[in-house]
């Protein structure tokens, strides 16, 4: 938030001594060309017929005509027309042969721009039927121009810019990028095996431009009639035909359709970016310039992102609540990629979430008095061999045979292996740690050989352990994760710093309620997208901005020990630069010192009974008693073992209200769900009190 200036150093007031206060609409920063292009635009030919810019949503009317204010992803659509630059009038107007709902203008499909298409299923609340990738474009969605000639008789120059993000879906046959009067001027293979060729016109008179289309792609083409000389083309500036025949009339007015056939299902399920006409056959000098209007766009092949979900049965809710659908959203409008979607199953067989069943089975007696629970993504033969040495067991089993039966392209696709997963492993014993470090690094190495993939391109992405039935067991865990992160070789990543601040899952204790995963689902989207960044890379963007999260949220770096009863903490933030006391965090919750004693000898247990905001950065604990042993016996929990923070209990940043440089508002773009201020990272090892301030 700024102030708004009448001239310089002036402020403008709203009334006496109050000054206008002014930010970006919202919207705004939803998306526009990179930095590095700067024309030209086809503007800069002459003559122009029409131009019509779905890259940014200004040039993009609703139902009444007017402007969008911002990006519109949820379901329903707003845009009935995208408008003509040109000056002209002529409209490019949605286009259906049956039903009534208009398209989507959604950003980020090319780099920080936009498109517009319909996508049918939006997560959370309808996800895609196994073996479908997000978006499912509408089958029946294109645009029509209501007047145009592309007879063989009249120059004509066609410029289209479209992206697929995948194969038809819910479809079949090819798919129509251009139609005029019932002949197709242009169009694609639809689906897998059919070919990877794009076409010139149809039937006898038909053209092949090139056999390599790739399943995902961004495309720009110019189409030129001249009379006499025939159709000449152009595909990401290479020209790929020459004087080939037109097979239309010398004059056929009528409509256009562009992604469209004009029948019904005629939809190219694909994304509408550019496009732009001339009644004339451009001149040489002028296809030159408008060849390097395509440079606008990030052309060629395009990336989905896929994430495995591999664990228990939080995992598998997080399935059926779409929050991983919602993960994979994000991460996707982070790395401007085309597609995404969520390899995983929870129940049936073969599966990947397996409700109870840890890595290997827990023969320790945990403190809810069972003896034995079960486990066997890797089998423990007991005979008290390390878990470093044990080999697929039955679940494992279960994994591998549910990815045999997917497309080896969407596993081409997987970006990262996500584990919220703890659950049954945090009731083994805290002396079990060094044992079970060997088996997670044992079931993640299998899981990546059976990709084929190293761990420097296979990201694992765990979590902070939920709270769950035993306090030593939940603290194992919690230093087990970082010690894998902290390990270049293993490629993990802590993607959840904090889940404890969650509520339970309409009474039960052992499972996160819905509308948390979702939120967990979103929280993790950043530092998911860093870590498939700097495994395989991007898609069309290259370089997170700083205000991008790293870690998730802020951390405890320091415990200074003021006096028995108060505890002094140093925060590092991270998107942010400020504290958040929200709900029940004013009353400490979730702050507790153990004083004496350790994480395998428990000593007895000060929790906080308040925490007060000092400054940007520090926190004040009181504790409900005076702490008598040594600051270095005395250690900093937060949350300690198997305490439950509860939902929007956390200390948090201000992230939400950060600027956001230009076209990173993910709040902006996606939705207000999606402004988030991120909690303070749960400890992973108990930070010992200093007696020296930071």
């Amino acid at each position: 938030m700024g102030i708004a200036l009448v001239a310089p150093g002036r402020a403008m007031l709203a009334a006496r001594g109050r000054a206008v206060l002014w930010r970006p609409l919202r919207g705004t920063a939803g998306g526009g060309d990179t930095p590095s292009f700067t024309g030209p635009y086809p503007n800069a030919i002459a003559g122009l017929s029409g131009w019509w810019d779905a890259g940014t949503f200004a040039g993009l009317l609703d139902a009444s005509a007017r402007p969008l204010p911002a990006w519109d992803v949820a379901p329903g659509g707003t845009v009935a027309s995208v408008t003509d630059k040109s000056g002209n009038g002529n409209a490019l107007a949605a286009w259906r042969v049956s039903g009534n709902t208009p398209p989507q203008a959604t950003p980020r499909l090319n780099g920080l721009l936009g498109g517009v298409g319909l996508n049918t299923v939006v997560p959370p609340n309808a996800l895609p039927q196994a073996g479908y990738c997000l978006p499912q474009l509408d089958p029946d969605q294109g645009f029509r121009l209501a007047a145009a000639d592309l007879g063989s008789g009249s120059g004509w120059t066609w410029y289209l810019v479209w992206s697929r993000p995948n194969w038809r879906q819910g479809s079949s046959g090819p798919i129509t990028l251009l139609s005029a009067g019932g002949t197709t001027i242009l169009q694609a293979d639809g689906v897998r095996g059919a070919g990877d060729r794009l076409m010139l016109f149809s039937g006898g008179a038909m053209r092949v431009l090139t056999s390599s289309l790739e399943r995902r792609h961004t495309h720009s083409v110019i189409i030129r009639n001249t009379p006499g000389s025939g159709v000449d083309v152009w595909l990401d500036g290479n020209q790929v035909a020459s004087g080939a025949a037109n097979p239309l009339a010398g004059s056929a007015p009528g409509a256009l359709f562009v992604l469209h056939s004009g029948v019904s299902q005629g939809g190219a399920q694909c994304w509408f970016h550019e496009a732009a006409s001339w009644p004339r056959a451009l001149s040489s000098p002028e296809i030159t310039t408008l060849l390097a209007c395509g440079a606008r766009w990030q052309r060629g092949a395009r990336k989905g992102v896929q994430l495995l979900v591999v664990g228990q049965s939080n995992a598998g809710n997080g399935l059926v609540d779409g929050a991983w659908h919602l993960l994979a959203q994000g991460v996707a409008w982070h790395l401007g990629a085309l597609a995404y979607g969520v390899i995983g199953q929870y129940g049936g067989n073969p599966t990947t979430c397996i409700g109870g069943h840890g890595i290997y089975d827990v023969r320790q007696p945990p403190n809810n008095g069972a003896s034995y629970l079960p486990g066997d993504f890797i089998h423990n033969p007991a005979d008290g061999s390390d878990p470093v040495s044990y080999a697929l067991g039955a679940d494992g089993t279960a994994v591998q045979s549910y990815l045999a039966q997917q497309q080896a392209e969407d596993l081409a696709d997987i970006g990262a292996i996500l584990w919220p997963w703890s659950e049954t492993d945090s009731t083994r014993a805290y002396s079990e740690k060094a044992f079970f470090q060997d088996g997670a690094q044992n079931l993640l190495a299998r899981l990546r050989a059976m990709f084929g993939r190293s761990a420097s391109s296979l990201p694992v992405i765990w979590w902070n352990a939920m709270p769950f039935w035993t306090d030593p067991g939940v603290q194992m865990l919690r230093e087990v994760a970082p010690a894998m992160a902290a390990d270049a070789t293993q490629h993990a990543v802590i993607g959840w710093p904090m889940t404890a601040d969650v509520d339970p899952r309409e009474g039960d204790n052992d499972h996160i309620a819905v509308a948390d995963n979702r939120i967990l689902g979103r929280r993790a989207a950043p530092v998911v997208a860093r870590a498939i960044l700097a495994a395989t890379g991007g898609d069309t963007i290259a370089q997170l901005p700083t205000s991008v999260p790293m870690v998730g949220g802020p951390y405890i770096v320091h415990a200074w020990r003021q006096d028995a009863t108060h505890v002094r903490l140093t925060i590092q933030h991270d998107a942010g630069d400020d504290v958040l006391l929200p709900g029940t965090a004013s009353a400490g919750t979730g702050f507790v010192v153990m004083d004496g004693g350790s994480v395998a000898s428990p000593g007895p247990l000060r929790y906080a009974a308040t925490c007060a905001r000092i400054d940007a950065t520090h926190l004040l604990l009181t504790l409900d008693g005076a702490l008598t042993n040594a600051s270095g016996s005395c250690l900093l929990f937060y949350p300690y073992g198997s305490t439950r923070i509860g939902h929007g209990n956390a200390v948090t940043d201000n992230a939400s209200a950060m600027a956001k440089p230009v076209g990173w508002d993910i709040g902006a773009d996606l939705g207000p769900s999606w402004r988030l201020n991120f909690p303070l990272a749960a400890t992973t090892t108990p930070v010992v009190l200093s007696d020296s301030p930071s």
